[in-house]
């Protein structure tokens, strides 16, 4: 099974000549055609942001007659887009196109709340240190972020999201994010040693709102999990 990855967190998984994609999201399609990611056989999409979803281009994927799947908030998002989602539930496995998809459920990471705005700190208004830029002497309150799903492929390799917080669930590998409104290195590899992962893929560091450095993020590595960066377009072949 190979795992390429894409900006943010966006993965083709490839097995035989069967290939599915999770989260195409907004920088991703910046910097690669819609058409880089074919054929396909199905798209996976973990929740409505918009790095992890570019409506369009799902869009553009169900009108060729690939099937999306999604839970029911992102089903609620595209329906305006008149695309009909194959809606989710977790722990609930399915098989499309010969792989075995699990969805499991997981909070999306926390998101940060100005009080002078009354609105969610979005990339555009968060500086650094994760404040909102126009409001430098206040701390943001954290608040829950959308409905969040995980799936896992094959039993072998798990794409959480942005979530960053899971129990009772353990996997050879796993993409793992490693920066985003509440999102650090160290909670990044607490998500790493839940799920007694063996192999890790650092994703979720396109934004330029939230610097991040998956290099700097595997020297925080204090265990023997192995972290394979990857540029955007690289794969790693599981073996699988």
């Amino acid at each position: 099974m190979k795992i390429t990855k894409y900006p943010q967190s966006t993965f083709v998984i490839e097995s035989g000549e069967k290939r599915i994609l999770i989260d195409p999201g907004s920088f991703a399609l910046e910097k690669f055609k819609k058409t880089d990611f074919e054929p396909l056989q199905a798209v996976l999409v973990s929740h409505q942001h918009f790095d992890h979803l570019n409506k369009e281009a799902v869009a553009y994927w169900y009108r060729k007659g690939i099937p999306i799947f999604g839970n029911s908030d992102v089903a609620e998002v595209l329906s305006a887009e008149d695309v009909n989602v194959n809606k989710v539930e977790s722990q609930k496995e399915f098989e499309i196109a010969g792989f075995k998809i699990k969805p499991v459920d997981l909070s999306h990471c926390k998101m940060l709340w100005c009080n002078s705005c009354n609105e969610i700190v979005t990339g555009d208004k968060i500086i650094i240190d994760k404040k909102c830029k126009l409001h430098l002497d206040k701390e943001p309150a954290k608040v829950d972020g959308p409905p969040n799903t995980g799936f896992v492929i094959n039993g072998a390799f798990f794409h959480p999201g942005d979530g960053i917080e899971i129990s009772g669930l353990k996997v050879d590998s796993a993409g793992i994010p490693i920066t985003g409104p509440t999102i650090n290195y160290d909670n990044a590899w607490v998500l790493a040693a839940s799920l007694g992962a063996k192999k890790v893929i650092p994703m979720h560091y396109s934004n330029p709102s939230y610097q991040a450095d998956p290099r700097e993020f595997s020297k925080k590595n204090v265990s023997n999990i192995e972290v394979v960066i990857l540029g955007d377009g690289e794969y790693v072949d599981l073996g699988l």
